[in-house]
């Protein structure tokens, strides 16, 4: 089974309407079929799910910083899940931990082209 995960709701609705499938909480169950053996499921980002963490959850210190402290570059870049997209995210994270996703395709930005 894959798993597809596009950027948008609609674009996530609109790459699964050409197959059975069933609506669900988050995404889209895709029948057997020809393209997809296994089925397939088919999610969305709604933007950026995660965000850099705050300078001071690297180092307190940071917190309060000057022209002295710049540029803040950590060795190791944290990110936390937007607030907001959080129940995406666990959507997204489940499927993509789910014993039978054997591949994750990434769907997003169509719009971009790749020379």
């Amino acid at each position: 089974m894959k798993l597809i995960v596009a950027e948008k709701p609609d674009q996530g609705r609109t790459l699964a309407s050409v197959f059975k499938m069933k609506k669900r909480d988050g995404f889209i169950e895709i029948f057997p079929n020809e393209i997809f053996p296994k089925g397939a499921y088919v999610s969305w980002a709604i933007g950026h799910l995660t965000e850099l963490s705050a300078p001071e959850q690297y180092n307190p210190s940071w917190k309060k910083w000057s022209l002295d402290t710049l540029p803040i570059i950590p060795e190791d870049f944290k990110y936390e899940v937007v607030k907001s997209k959080a129940k995406q995210f666990q959507i997204i994270k489940k499927l993509a931990t789910d014993p039978q996703v054997s591949e994750i395709i990434h769907a997003a930005m169509p719009g971009v082209k790749v020379n």
